[in-house]
Parts: structure tokens; sequence; C-alpha cells
């Protein structure tokens, strides 16, 4: 049984958050596997979240962020549909099945993106901070630190 028959609830807060906060975006699930740039962005039956994110530069994106079979108890993924983003050493930035990477790895392995808090709204905005960095990086070389006391990384 998927996670959203089991707790309903979860999902009408899930939408109601993301009407509220970010209102561009759709809530879909997939009647096929949905295979974008050679990734499988969702699995037939798994629902997503599709729509436009803005940076401080005026670009838009496309992107597309994935529920998990077993959530809160995993991550949600979060893909850039459109403009197409090539790897351009974004290695340790995005995955090899092309979901982001959304924050550091220092925690040990313990994961920072499950559990009850976190929902889609979260998600969305760390990909929208993803993106703002991805930027940075393609103008500079360097992808900013996560250090927001040192704001040589923006120069």
């Amino acid at each position: 049984m998927s996670w959203w028959r089991r707790h309903p609830q979860r999902l009408r807060d899930e939408r109601e958050l993301m009407a509220e906060k970010f209102p561009q975006f759709s809530l879909e699930r997939a009647q096929l596997d949905l295979n974008i740039h050679g990734w499988t962005i969702a699995s037939k039956g798994q629902l997503y979240w599709r729509g436009s994110l803005m940076t401080v530069s005026g670009k838009s994106y496309s992107v597309a962020l994935t529920y998990p079979p077993v959530y809160p108890g995993q991550e949600i993924r979060a893909y850039v549909i459109k403009p197409y983003q090539p790897n351009l050493s974004l290695g340790q930035h995005r995955y090899g099945d092309g979901h982001l990477c959304l924050y550091s790895n220092d925690h040990g392995g313990r994961g920072q993106g499950t559990g009850p808090g976190m929902t889609a709204v979260t998600y969305v905005s760390w990909t929208s901070a993803w993106l703002h960095a991805m930027e940075i990086f393609l103008n500079t070389g360097r992808w900013p630190e996560n250090n927001f006391f040192d704001r040589s990384a923006f120069s």
C-alpha cells in the first residue's frame, strides 16, 4: 500500500502547504515510468511535484520532485528538467541518476532529509538554493560553501 493511502492526512497537509508556498507546482502521478534526460524521474504510480522556480538572476527552471515509496522515511528526490544541465563538473552536487545533492554530506551518513518534519516545501526551497548555487558555480567556477558568514563565495 502506498504511503499516501496509509497516511492520507499527510498528503492533504503536503498539498495545502505546497498550494500556499509554491502554487506554481502541481502534484502528478506517473501513469508510466517518467524518463527525462536518461533519468527515471518517477516510476509508474509514483507521486511527484512538477513546477518552475526562478532564481535571483531571473532564470527560470522546470523541476520535478519525486516522493519515495517510503515517505517520510526516505528523501524526496529533486531533478532539474529544463533547461537541461549537463554534468559540468557538478558531480559532487548531483548524483548519477540525475537527482540533486541538496545538502552537505558531512552528517556521517545519517541523512538530513528524512523524518516527519520534512515536507515537499522544504525540498522545493532547497532546490531553489541549489539552483542559485549552481549559477554561482557556472559564473565563478566555485561551488559556494555552506558558510553563511563567509560572503567571499558570492563575489
